[in-house]
């Protein structure tokens, strides 16, 4: 039986200045899923996923969030639906851990509301999922790349959000706390907390942990499925201009590819 979606592309048009990037662009995120987008610098992963979010508006087309046109969300309604998780943000003010989680209650209250016991309970059970709770008093200034990468990960479960966006989230970190990180995303999904979409470069990790893979090229969708489906050799030297080898795994039979350097 096939899954509703948390989110879904409709005949999307969108150019910045004289460029245009995408033409009719459709795609399907079915929930409880983990979808990675995929593709060479440039392809328009970011910009997918800023249409995704709202954040840009397209020029022609849909883009709906569970059922719903994304333009029809305030501020508030969309931030209990979608949480995003940037490439790259870090704060400069001596918050602590636990006082970064709690701003993801913002969607449920006011920017000056007091924390409810409620509230409490959840940002605690944030910093559980993402094994942080021994961290809630330290700085968030002090941690390091992978313990904020967690903790920007337990303000979006703080939030409440069904579908969670993130933007290379491991790329700046080592191979450890990637796999930490990856694992923790496909918890999330394992649970049904959340649906987890994920622009990621590392192919072998799309191909652990992903159950939908969106290959792009050039501002289009050249291959969606399954990563079997997705990470044949003839595509990813097609798209990535590299020679790989792909053998399947031994535990999981999932393709393993290796760049001819």
């Amino acid at each position: 039986m096939k899954k509703p979606n948390a989110a879904s592309v409709r005949n999307l048009q969108w150019s910045y200045r004289s460029k245009v990037l995408f033409r009719n662009l459709h795609t399907d995120l079915p929930i409880d899923s983990f979808i990675s987008i995929i593709g060479p610098n440039g392809s328009g992963k970011t910009t997918l996923l800023r249409h995704l979010l709202g954040i840009l508006e397209s020029h022609t087309g849909n883009v709906d969030l569970f059922g719903k046109d994304i333009r029809a969300y305030n501020q508030r309604e969309m931030a209990r639906k979608a949480s995003y998780v940037p490439q790259s943000s870090r704060l400069e003010y001596d918050f602590t851990v636990s006082e970064c989680v709690a701003m993801g209650r913002y969607a449920h209250g006011g920017r000056l509301a007091v924390l409810t016991a409620e509230d409490q309970l959840l940002i605690d059970q944030s910093l559980d999922a993402m094994e942080m709770r021994h961290l809630a008093n330290r700085l968030a200034t002090e941690l390091s790349g992978g313990e904020y990468q967690r903790m920007l990960i337990a303000r979006a479960l703080a939030q409440q959000a069904k579908v969670i966006f993130l933007d290379e989230p491991v790329s700046h970190l080592d191979i450890h706390n990637q796999r930490e990180i990856l694992r923790l995303l496909r918890s999330l999904v394992e649970q049904k907390i959340a649906t987890v979409v994920c622009i990621l470069h590392d192919l072998n990790a799309v191909s652990a942990y992903s159950d939908l893979v969106i290959m792009m090229r050039s501002g289009i969708i050249v291959a969606e499925g399954n990563v079997g489906e997705v990470l044949t050799k003839e595509r990813i030297e097609s798209v990535y201009k590299i020679e790989v080898d792909i053998v399947p795994n031994e535990s999981s039979g999932r393709p393993l590819i290796h760049p001819l350097w």
